[in-house]
């Protein structure tokens, strides 16, 4: 097939920021390079928000939000908006598509997915909007009823990894409830959320209800989270970001829905299917290269099918196609950066200082075409004990740590063992075993024989995995507050006898 060149994608892609209705420059003198992690060569230059610019990008939502025209829109109309929004990124798939792919290194066969995916979640709360719904309760003298009322502006900041997507379910549970938003995707890997600065504008949405800019954090996404206009922030990012959106928010009492990091386990029982579980495994370990929250890192295997269970694994692994992420053939991208292949490469190097055993991978690819990209092979490491470092931190990247074990009560105590619990899996054919183990375990999400959140699951962490929920009917409540209203229906009798 052919690669589409850069001189194509750089035509595709968006650069400008999006501030009360109007396409505008950032800060050229400060423009940022983005690259491509197949080859980091650059794609483009993004221009930032000025300090300025994200003061009138909240201005203009916060002033939007107040607005007779916003304030008009039924959730019919906020739900039709995001109908057409939907409609437009399915029209537009494979140019959302090859800019995720080339900003960050996943194989445009998984790209395609995830902007089908945005897709939904858009459609998903476009059919919320109007079903939004408060509570009754008879008082007797009295009757009380709860409104679910938007926010008013709310600040996004997007990560790098799969952008698109993790920026579309909040995005669109927020409109749905009647909120205005102020997004900040990375710099890393802003391309397909700029771009969808466009579709936004065709779709028609009222000035200043989406505002779009992007920045570092430490600046643009600093100014957004501790502006008293702000009234609730959403990000998706690693624990340590977290930590310091919470300090900040803090000063201006603004909530924030946070999903952080995660080190997934996978348990494993004796009773599964084998080649479903080894498809299963390799699935949940390495898909988009493991740079998501939600990855399984660790997996724990009854001692007595250990040997022959990582050796088919690990057989299946070093025939995944790696290369470059446009052509469709690929199925293994490159990590993000030169920076993330060292820093992971170096927390294998100390694994196995510690006393594990690197299986498989565990070195840059050397393959010929993948020489000038950010490539890790699948990396399996054995004899792997729950206090090593490789089995407590998040290392992002597909690197699976492997710990065999007698008892299933073992496995879930040493899954539980760990600072994080936003995804756990397990396999089993036993439907009651695979339950009670999936109740034990302390995570927010558990999927038995099964991989991957959808629109309608509620998705959100235990733990240092963040706060809140997305998708499904919980993220109504998190972007709405309630008001309580108490009518009295006899005549006041006052408290002072005078």
């Amino acid at each position: 097939m052919k690669i589409m060149p850069v001189s194509e994608i750089r035509q595709l892609a968006a650069t400008e920021l999006y501030i009360d209705g109007q396409f505008q420059l950032g800060s050229v003198v400060n423009a940022i390079s983005v690259t491509n992690p197949f080859n980091n060569e650059e794609i483009c230059r993004v221009a930032p928000a000025s300090e300025a610019q994200v003061q009138d990008a909240i201005g203009a939502a916060a002033t939007a939000f107040k607005a007779s025209t916003w304030q008009s829109f039924t959730g019919r109309d906020r739900g039709t908006l995001l109908y057409r929004l939907a409609e437009l990124l399915r029209r537009d798939l494979e140019i959302f598509a090859t800019l995720e792919a080339v900003d960050t290194g996943i194989p445009i066969r998984e790209t395609r997915m995830e902007v089908a995916t945005s897709a939904r979640h858009l459609e998903y709360y476009a059919g919320f909007a109007d079903k939004i719904e408060g509570s009754y309760q008879d008082l007797g003298a009295r009757f009380n009823y709860v409104r679910r009322e938007p926010y008013g502006v709310i600040g996004q900041i997007v990560p790098w990894n799969t952008p698109l997507k993790l920026m579309a379910r909040g995005f669109a549970a927020a409109i749905a409830c009647g909120n205005t938003m102020v997004v900040k995707p990375s710099v890393v890997a802003p391309l397909s959320v700029l771009r969808f600065a466009k579709t936004v504008h065709e779709a028609g949405f009222p000035p200043g209800c989406v505002n779009i800019i992007t920045g570092s954090g430490r600046t643009v996404g600093k100014a957004i989270v501790e502006h008293p206009q702000v009234r609730k922030i959403i990000f998706t990012g690693g624990t340590e970001g977290g930590h310091e959106i919470l300090q900040q928010a803090v000063r201006t009492v603004t909530p924030a829905v946070l999903e952080l990091g995660g080190k997934g386990p996978i348990i494993v029982c004796e009773d599964v299917d084998w080649d479903e579980a080894v498809d299963g495994v390799l699935t949940q370990a390495f898909a988009r290269k493991a740079e998501v929250c939600f990855a399984g890192t660790r997996l724990f295997v009854p001692a007595g099918m250990h040997d022959e269970f990582v050796a088919d694994l690990a057989a299946k692994a070093a025939r995944i196609p790696m290369g470059n992420p446009l052509n469709d053939r690929t199925q293994l991208g490159p990590l993000m950066s030169p920076e993330r292949l060292t820093e992971i490469l170096e927390k294998v190097d100390k694994a196995q200082a510690d006393g594990a055993t690197i299986y498989c991978g565990g070195r840059k690819a050397q393959q010929q075409g993948l020489e000038k990209g950010n490539f890790l092979p699948p990396t399996i490491l054995t004899e792997v004990t729950p206090r090593m470092s490789v089995a407590r931190d998040e290392l992002f990247g597909p690197v699976l740590c492997v710990t065999a074990y007698r008892e299933v009560a073992d496995a879930v105590a040493m899954a539980n063992d760990s600072d994080y619990g936003l995804a756990s899996y397990v396999w089993s054919n036993d439907i009651r075993k695979s339950t009670k183990i999936a109740d034990a375990l302390e995570s927010g999400n558990v999927f038995i024989n099964s991989y991957g959140y959808q629109s309608e699951i509620p998705f959100g962490g235990y733990k240092m995995s963040g706060i809140g929920r997305e998708h499904g009917a919980e993220a109504i409540h998190e972007y709405t507050q309630a008001k309580s209203i108490t009518v009295g229906l006899e005549r006041f009798t006052s408290r002072f006898d005078v």
